[in-house]
């Protein structure tokens, strides 16, 4: 409980404080590159977080959150070339992932283990197939953003909901229901025997962190704005969602934050000098975090970082000065 406490406080203060140097990085001058990189570490923080409240606290491995993304940014670019006003057009990522939330979540929570990811899987798929089939969203060839916004609206938005997403997290973490939620990942038999909710539970939380990664989306789409079904819904957005928590630690609201950080800066060190060896190298990353780290890299380096318990019967420096 206490490495809970630890990563759990080091996550929001982390989150508080690179989110305001983020948001002063252009008074400061720093390039677009750089905000753009900033930009994307957001991004993959706020998909971790979002895979992380459902999957991190349930167990149930989810492959469908890329889809979720590019529901809600579909959503969000067709209501603003509708002409509906930012906000609106910007809830309505979140709205529409959720209603596809509660499609997977009445059909499939039923299922444990690999049949719920084979599940999410096949949402995944059929995803993409509709928005290819669907005259309203572009078919195969895409949708654009009538009206382009300026850049730095999706970038604010983006580190501000990172930031909001790992507090929430951190937050969940120590919640009754998330207590609850963990005892479903340990045990769902006996949680049910105690009297826990899971059916309801579990449709809660997959609609929560659904509306994350449809609001995720959404400003994706803003940023993006071009939007093509191939890019939008491939299987690669639903395992970044899923190796960023692993990375950085499962069940834990540093875990994304390290996680989006470390994929961001490794695959464009990548970029430089092997562009083609990018998916094996992270997956180099989760074999090294598996094997050395299982809990993941933020509660390591929180038991590295703690102060060693001082044994009972250790002579102190005082007590040593006093029998000299």
């Amino acid at each position: 409980m206490a490495d809970d406490s630890r990563t759990g406080a080091f996550a929001i203060l982390a989150s508080i404080g690179v989110a305001a140097i983020a948001l002063v990085l252009p008074r400061l001058g720093a390039s677009a590159y750089v905000q753009i990189l900033v930009y994307y570490v957001a991004y993959y923080i706020v998909l971790g977080q979002s895979w992380n409240l459902m999957s991190g606290l349930t167990g149930y491995v989810s492959f469908a959150h890329g889809a979720l993304a590019g529901i809600g940014a579909y959503a969000a670019v067709m209501a603003l070339n509708n002409e509906w006003p930012i906000a609106l057009g910007l809830l309505a990522g979140p709205a529409a992932a959720v209603a596809a939330s509660l499609v997977i979540g009445l059909t499939s929570l039923r299922l444990r283990g690999v049949s719920f990811t084979f599940a999410t899987l096949f949402f995944q798929e059929l995803a993409l197939l509709a928005v290819r089939k669907i005259p309203a969203t572009g078919g195969p060839g895409g949708l654009a953003l009538e009206d382009i916004l300026p850049v730095w609206l999706p970038q604010t938005l983006m580190i501000v909901l990172a930031c909001a997403a790992t507090i929430l997290m951190a937050l969940m973490r120590r919640s009754r229901f998330g207590v609850r939620l963990l005892a479903i990942k340990n045990d769902e038999t006996a949680a049910l025997a105690l009297g826990v909710p899971s059916a309801r539970m579990k449709l809660i939380v997959f609609c929560a962190s659904a509306a994350l990664a449809g609001a995720a989306g959404a400003i994706h789409g803003l940023f993006a704005a071009s939007l093509y079904p191939d890019v939008v819904f491939n299987v690669d957005v639903s395992l970044t969602a899923l190796a960023v928590p692993l990375i950085g630690g499962v069940a834990t609201a540093a875990g994304p934050v390290l996680g989006g950080f470390l994929y961001v800066v490794v695959g464009e060190i990548l970029q430089i000098f092997a562009p083609s060896f990018h998916t094996a190298a992270v997956g180099l990353l989760l074999l090294l975090v598996i094997l050395f780290m299982p809990s993941g890299l933020a509660p390591f380096l929180v038991r590295r970082w703690r102060p060693l318990p001082r044994r009972a019967g250790a002579v102190t420096p005082a007590v040593r000065e006093s029998v000299k």
